[in-house]
């Protein structure tokens, strides 16, 4: 599967979900739970916030031809937002309009224009600074007071943001090259389709977990003027500035708290135990302990952009190198708990690990001394050389998470409360074989040497070990009887990341260079699961999760290279890491009273 049809698999159980929770629901064989609701109406005006995450994948391109290497450009981000809108019910049909905004911290670099192996391309910066929906809504009230909601909405979609763009130069035009940068907002409008679920906590409180996705068509940008270059680094074409094109298709969850006007309807939380066949079982104890365990599928990235030293002029984002490791699959394993305490306080967390089970490293280098003399006494200039190694292995050897919290709503039918905590993620991944895609004169090339095969020892290895402070909501309710979805949403303030990059002699353990990495950032994890109760004690889960974390300020400095290991460390030069994980989970709790 591709990166962008990983992405879409990733929230396709969100929407399964809300889907077949209503045939569940009739299968379980209980016509009051569908009757007409009597009790509460979802009709009048509303007002809320949400907290969310989301993945923006843009696409790029140049007139003069298919970059080699890029596309899609990935940003991920986390958002809060407000909402406001409108809903009239008649039976079990609601219908509503809604508005709403979001304001994102995301940022998304790939390379542009990578017309050939001799063109001198540019690094692409994606931002988005605020994106909005108009839509209208369908939904059906369930439950025997009507207090369960799902919906489908569709409509126009916009959003405001920018597209940076720097020439990717070692040499920053040493060779004559036109270095440059550019800058330009962007402001486009597009379609939405999304689908959710909501659930009336009081007669005026009312929580939602939904997912959204956003298609902006196509818009033309300016790209940078930039030239070929000869064997020895001289001019041989230029080109000037050009209108391209970018696309943009934008994926979003979100978990949202509303209060909607005027009277309701009372609804009537039962303190008594009632059956499962009429709702859920029994109601929350001052203490209680949720045991389970979870097997998580997962598909990622991980990425590093090296730019210049910090202590020069020019854009951090323009890049002497670029390592990605995609398509990265992963089978982890964890065990979860929760502790629900008197006073609406609860903790809960996890703990797992695994293995990497697939997926491949590009290692990317713009205008680069080559190894072969283009003359004597002057050195090639290899102006774009990518590397593929096509085999990555490695682990995911420990994540965890540790969450404190409290519940602003708790009843035996839903809770939605609000946390901080602290997430814990390691990753090492191993590249083994290598390969030239771009560029002959470049490394492994067929002018300079031959490729070297997935075996022997790894090409590159990477470790990377993230700590992020987490603060977030998390909720549940059932849609119908058994029949639970949970959502949680958390916004990473602050990561740390502590990596090191270690490239080797060929496919021997011999080091060629030692590079430390380390940095701050932000992030964001999400999830949302829908589970079912076999017994009072008993439930089956099936659900999805999202994480991303990146650095916003971060610095590489060589610590040992072979070529002169007594001249290092090297100066700072700018860094931005980032990892990326989605996928599937299924899981299985027991609850002890």
């Amino acid at each position: 599967m591709t990166t962008r049809q990983h992405v879409r698999a990733a929230i396709v159980v969100f929407c399964i979900g809300t889907i077949v929770s209503g045939s569940a629901a009739k299968a379980d064989g209980d016509p009051k739970s569908f009757a007409a609701p009597t009790a509460f109406s979802w009709t009048g005006f509303y007002v809320g916030a949400q907290l969310g995450g989301l993945a923006n994948l843009a696409d790029i391109t140049d007139p003069l031809g298919a970059s080699l290497f890029g596309n899609p450009n990935i940003a991920s981000g986390a958002f809060a937002g407000l909402q406001a809108g409108y809903n009239y019910q008649t039976g079990m049909f609601v219908y509503g309009l809604e508005a709403d905004v979001a304001f994102p911290q995301v940022e998304g670099t790939s390379t542009c224009s990578a017309l050939s192996g001799d063109f001198i391309n540019s690094n692409c910066k994606v931002g988005i600074d605020a994106f909005g929906t108009l839509t209208a809504r369908l939904g059906l009230a369930l439950g025997p007071d009507g207090r369960s909601l799902i919906y489908g909405k569709g409509g126009a979609a916009w959003y405001s943001g920018s597209l940076g763009l720097a020439t990717n130069d070692s040499a920053r035009g040493f060779y004559g090259n036109p270095y440059t940068t550019r800058n330009d907002g962007t402001s486009r409008w597009g379609w939405t389709l999304g689908a959710g679920a909501e659930y009336a906590l009081t007669g005026n409180w009312s929580m939602k977990a939904e997912y959204d996705y956003a298609n902006f068509g196509d818009d033309g940008v300016t790209l940078l003027q930039s030239a070929s270059l000869n064997p020895d680094g001289s001019i041989a074409g230029t080109v000037p500035a050009r209108q391209g094109q970018i696309s943009s298709d934008l994926h979003t969850f979100k978990v949202g708290l509303n209060y909607r006007f005027g009277n309701n309807g009372v609804l009537v939380d039962d303190a008594a135990p009632v059956s499962l066949k009429d709702g859920p079982s029994a109601p929350v104890q001052p203490f209680a302990f949720e045991l389970g365990g979870r097997y998580w599928y997962s598909w990622g990235r991980h990425k590093y952009d090296l730019g210049m030293l910090r202590n020069q002029p020019g854009p951090s984002y323009s890049l002497i190198s670029r390592l990605t490791y995609d398509d990265i699959d992963a089978s982890t394993g964890e065990v979860t708990g929760r502790l629900t305490a008197p006073w609406n306080l609860f903790a809960k967390g996890f703990v797992g690990g695994g293995t990497l089970t697939g997926g491949h490293m590009n290692d990317e280098d713009f205008n680069i001394e080559g190894d072969n003399d283009a003359a004597p006494g002057v050195k090639q200039r290899v102006p774009y050389t990518n590397t593929l190694s096509p085999k990555v292995e490695g682990d995911i050897p420990t994540y965890g998470t540790i969450d404190i919290g409290y519940d602003v709503w708790r009843a035996p039918t839903y809770r939605l409360g609000a946390y901080a905590g602290y997430n814990y993620y390691k990753e090492t991944m191993d590249a083994y074989g290598v390969y030239q895609t771009a560029n002959p004169n470049g490394p492994f090339g067929p002018n300079v040497g031959p490729p070297l095969p997935p075996t022997g020892h790894a090409i590159i290895t990477q470790e990377a070990t993230w700590q992020s402070l987490r603060l977030g909501a998390a909720g549940e309710f059932y849609l119908a009887p058994r029949l639970k979805l949970s959502a949680d949403a958390a916004f990473l303030p602050y990561v740390s990341v502590a990596a090191e990059d270690r490239h080797f002699a060929g496919n021997t353990s011999n080091i060629a260079s030692i590079n430390p990495l380390t940095g701050h950032g932000v992030g964001t994890q999400l999830e949302a699961m829908l589970s079912y109760d076999i017994t009072e004690r008993l439930s089956l889960g099936l659900g999805a999760r999202y994480w991303a974390m990146w650095t916003t300020d971060a610095y590489f400095q060589r610590s040992y290279s072979s070529d002169a290991p007594v001249t290092y460390p090297l100066p700072k030069q700018h860094l931005k890491i980032e990892t990326e994980r989605a996928g599937v989970l299924g899981a299985v709790t027991y609850r002890f009273d």
